[in-house]
């Protein structure tokens, strides 16, 4: 007979299957890894981007230098001192290139936060808010300590710093940043009845007054006093540089594109005059760049006044002198952007050292190649951005450069250079121009020099030695494309993510919903 056997195996030790719960668990984990890889991944390659647009790769290398030289020697506490004054492009700038293990540095201004210049003509017409473009100089500078105060004195002699409220600081190093000022030219009538756009707060001015103007207008024609509409709502720019140009735009896009909606019984009445000394805009700029310009303006229903000077300013009239004579028409606000000038305490400071020491120029302080303040002992007092005379522009670009030139000679392995008379100098890298005119659309003008080195291929090659005999000096793009310059450019130069977050959300806010025609600067009280 056929007998069918079953055999059973045993083992002494349990089968391990996965259960679906730990199988999910392994899952999500290897996700998670790969995941935070490619985020860490992105985030490097993002703030490497950065540090290579804003010149700060060096950095990496310096740091890697810094601690490798903490671990050889002992650290001590006989730190230099250096006392900051300013808060703006060169001050921050020269700050943060500083290191904390080296120098005492204290930063002493009456503004405790920077600001963003390139963007306060937006904030006027509401295109980004005012809190989008500053950031703390605590939060930017941590490593340093902030004092707001005015420093109004400077001992030269014992290296120390009189401010208000009884302080007084010394100092080993004595870096000068505190800016210039609006310049009236001593016109009658401008610092009294004029708005300047200098400051944070001349922007947060000219925004309320304008839109009180608005709203007075629009009562005054409820009334029936036309001539008094048309005055108040007549915008007076004097300058015809970048800053003016910018508000023209910024302004005649509110105008068109928000301001004629929301007030359409006194839309027609809205008029913008630009006023100019030069026979030509953006003198600056390519000839052809400013004649580019002066049409678009005109096209947006501008009044473009060239070879105008303003002779005086009452409170609701302006003079001008033109080639045909002098005329004087009604106005209900008056920008002034017509240049900067010397702030008291850079003035005191030059009459301090004396023309006989080498402080002859009167529009600020005179500086050496190594922006080291003339008359003054070696390495001792330094002045960058606009209150030094250096020869090169009063910019942003220039003090921003500046200040990243003197914080590098103040590393490890530098210090020797900083009272060194044989020092390389200041060598400034112009990287181009750029201004809004409206409508989406910018004037820039671009330095191939900046951008194109040797080396690289033959077409650049080309390139170099062509724009270095001047054939081609500058890269010139306008209309919209120079938009996506400008505002990519700006864009990349702001300090923190914050900043970026606040600015590209007010952006996208205005774009979908347009400017607000108020603010909550004008409150309740009616004038």
């Amino acid at each position: 007979l056929a007998q069918d056997t079953f055999s059973i195996s045993f083992s002494p030790f349990p089968l391990h299957t996965s259960s679906p719960s730990s199988s999910m668990i392994r899952r999500t984990f290897r996700r998670t890894v790969k995941l935070g890889t490619f985020g860490l991944g992105v985030y490097g390659s993002v703030k490497v981007t950065h540090m290579w647009i804003n010149d700060d790769l060096d950095d990496i290398k310096y740091g890697v230098t810094r601690h490798l030289y903490r671990l050889a020697k002992k650290a001590d506490d006989d730190r230099k001192r250096v006392v900051v004054l300013g808060s703006g492009w060169g001050a921050l700038s020269f700050v943060r290139k500083l290191d904390p293990e080296e120098f005492q540095v204290t930063v002493v201004s009456p503004r405790p936060f920077f600001f963003y210049t390139p963007l306060l003509v937006g904030s006027t017409t509401g295109v980004v808010s005012p809190g989008a473009i500053i950031e703390p100089i605590r939060d930017n500078a941590p490593d340093c300590e902030f004092l707001r105060v005015a420093c109004r004195d400077v001992d030269l002699e014992n290296r120390r710093v009189f401010c208000d409220g009884d302080v007084s600081l010394d100092y080993d190093h004595l870096v000068v940043a505190v800016g210039a000022q609006p310049n009236t030219f001593g016109i009658p009538g401008v610092e009294k009845h004029g708005k300047f756009l200098k400051e944070i707060e001349h922007g947060r001015a000219v925004r309320k007054d304008m839109l009180d103007m608005i709203e007075k207008a629009d009562v005054a024609n409820a009334a029936g006093q036309i001539d008094k509409v048309k005055q108040l709502l007549s915008f007076v720019v004097v300058g015809g540089g970048p800053t003016g140009v910018e508000f023209c735009g910024e302004l005649s896009d509110f105008i068109q594109q928000d301001l004629k909606r929301r007030y359409p019984k006194i839309a027609e009445h809205f008029k913008v005059t630009l006023v100019e000394a030069l026979p030509g805009l953006l003198s600056m700029f390519h000839k052809s760049v400013g004649g580019y310009v002066q049409d678009h303006l005109v096209n947006q229903g501008v009044d473009v006044k060239l070879n105008a000077m303003v002779k005086e300013v009452t409170e609701e009239s302006v003079q001008l002198k033109t080639k045909e004579g002098v005329e004087s028409f009604p106005y209900g606000m008056l920008v002034w952007v017509a240049g900067v000038g010397m702030r008291p305490f850079t003035r005191s400071l030059s009459e301090k050292i004396g023309k006989e020491k080498g402080q002859t120029d009167r529009r600020g302080l005179l500086v050496d190649e190594c922006l080291r303040v003339k008359g003054t002992r070696p390495g001792e007092v330094f002045a960058i951005g606009d209150c030094a005379v250096s020869g090169k522009p009063p910019t942003a670009q220039v003090a921003y450069q500046q200040g990243k030139y003197l914080g590098r000679m103040f590393r490890l392995g530098q210090k020797h250079l900083i009272g060194d008379t044989q020092a390389p100098g200041f060598e400034y890298c112009h990287q181009g121009t750029m201004a809004y005119i409206g409508q989406g659309e910018a004037a820039t003008e671009i330095d191939p020099n900046a951008f194109i080195k040797l080396g690289r291929s033959s077409v650049t090659d080309h390139m170099w030695w062509r724009s270095l005999y001047g054939e081609t000096d500058q890269l010139r793009v306008m209309g919209p494309a120079g938009f996506a310059i400008w505002r990519s450019t700006y864009f990349s130069k702001l300090f923190s993510g914050r900043n970026r977050w606040s600015v590209a959300s007010d952006w996208m806010r205005t774009s979908m919903y347009g400017r607000p025609a108020s603010s909550s600067a004008q409150g309740t009280a009616v004038a």
